[in-house]
């Protein structure tokens, strides 16, 4: 197909057309404007001066808009702020609604506009004074940097994570989709970086995001490696932090008491102190059981990460999330499995993030259903308190008509087809 044509009777009105938008009187296909954005920048200025932004095609029954930026002379677009859910399920620009996402709990750490996205982070990416003790005491002197630290107006680690996994998409699955592999997690993840500041610095200049592993590449990611972990210097008293976001191969005590993480697709280790590695245990369970690590399921981590007096990569903090093969994070094994049984029914469905928020959500969305059907995951038992949020949470299903599906893991898991 011609990535470009002439849009005429092509539009919120007429046929639904995934993976296309217009820019001014023209239709171009996705794929190609990411890829080679230059090819284009003519369309982007007329459709910036004449229209003010583009129009994604997926949709018949509304105008679905789409922001156009520029940076450095390069254009790109985006979505619409908070309009993610505006698209359909399958289409590239679908987004997790406000609704059942952790990210309005942080309108005071994110912030949106026609320039790209603004993130407060609550740790520091610079340290500067006597507070720039080394990496483990300066650890164990912060709260859980997940929870209680975070205020309304900076988010921590965990919030950081999921805001990136959902604005990837990488909470969405789709029976469209093909195979979800690192490769396409880090181009993903990347993209959603590159239009972001995080403590007034862009993100991309400080998150490292393991690249895939390729034998032929190996010696050129070292380098590149090598050359992020040479940002990170430390002049005086002042050190800079960086984020490193992969998923974990393994870990194992060293010689000197701590800890050695090891990254899938990544040679080089990082290293943690012990204390930090058994504060991430008790944090996240979920992540670090024996039953994780032994069933195909992916442990995802974003670690702060600063360099040692002897240039070794020490973690600092760290979030974990668990997902399923398909990188589908899930708060529990059981959350797993269901997302599992959901992609293998050929759902469409939705994981909301929580951002460590505190918010009360469905476990999973399906979005192939009209109106959407919530799914709940019942798999705590002999707790009181989770057996109040249980009747509660059914008992608001039930009162506000919404259509729930539900397993107790003591059961078999329910038909799940549409």
């Amino acid at each position: 197909m011609d990535p470009v044509r002439a849009s005429e009777g092509i539009g919120a009105t007429g046929p639904a057309v995934l993976g296309q938008v217009r820019l001014a009187d023209r239709v171009v296909v996705t794929s190609s404007v990411k890829q080679h954005p230059d090819r284009y920048t003519l369309l982007f200025g007329r459709a910036r001066s004449e229209v003010g932004h583009a129009v994604c095609l997926c949709r018949t029954d509304q105008v679905v808009r789409l922001v156009i930026r520029c940076r450095a002379g390069r254009y790109h677009l985006a979505n619409w702020p908070a309009g993610g859910h505006q698209h359909a399920p399958a289409c590239p620009w679908y987004r997790s609604s406000s609704s059942i996402s952790g990210r309005s709990a942080h309108t005071g750490s994110i912030t949106t506009t026609d320039e790209g996205t603004s993130i407060r982070l609550s740790t520091p990416l610079t340290v500067r004074g006597a507070s720039a003790s080394p990496a483990d005491k300066s650890m164990l002197r912060q709260a859980n940097n997940n929870s209680s630290t975070t205020t309304r107006n900076s988010m921590g680690l965990l919030a950081l994570l999921h805001f990136l996994w959902e604005s990837a998409r990488l909470n969405v699955w789709h029976p469209h989709h093909r195979q979800r592999i690192w490769r396409i997690c880090r181009a993903l993840l990347e993209e959603q970086a590159s239009d972001c500041r995080v403590n007034q610095v862009a993100l991309a200049d400080v998150l490292w995001v393991v690249p895939p592993f390729e034998r032929e590449h190996a010696d050129s990611i070292n380098v590149a490696w090598q050359r992020y972990l040479a940002r990170l210097s430390n002049v005086g008293r002042t050190r800079r932090r960086g984020l490193v976001l992969g998923e974990i191969r393994a870990f194992e005590p060293t010689e000197h008491g701590g800890v050695r993480l090891r990254l899938a697709h990544q040679r080089a280790p990082l290293f943690a102190s012990t204390p930090l590695m058994n504060r991430a245990r008790r944090s996240y369970p979920s992540v670090f059981s024996e039953q994780a690590g032994q069933v195909g399921r992916r442990q995802v981590v974003l670690c702060l990460v600063e360099r040692s007096p002897r240039g070794y990569p020490l973690v600092v903090d760290l979030a974990a999330m668990l997902t399923t093969g398909s990188y589908i994070p899930a708060d529990s094994s059981h959350e797993a499995e269901m997302a599992e049984a959901l992609q293998n029914a050929g759902r469409a469905f939705v994981k909301p993030l929580h951002y460590n928020g505190g918010s009360i959500f469905p476990d999973f969305v399906l979005v192939d259903t009209d109106p959407e059907t919530y799914v709940e995951v019942w798999g705590v038992r002999g707790r009181q308190d989770y057996e109040v949020r249980k009747r509660s949470k059914q008992a608001f299903y039930r009162d506000s008509g919404r259509t729930l599906l539900e397993w107790d893991v003591r059961d078999a898991l329910p038909d799940l087809t549409r």
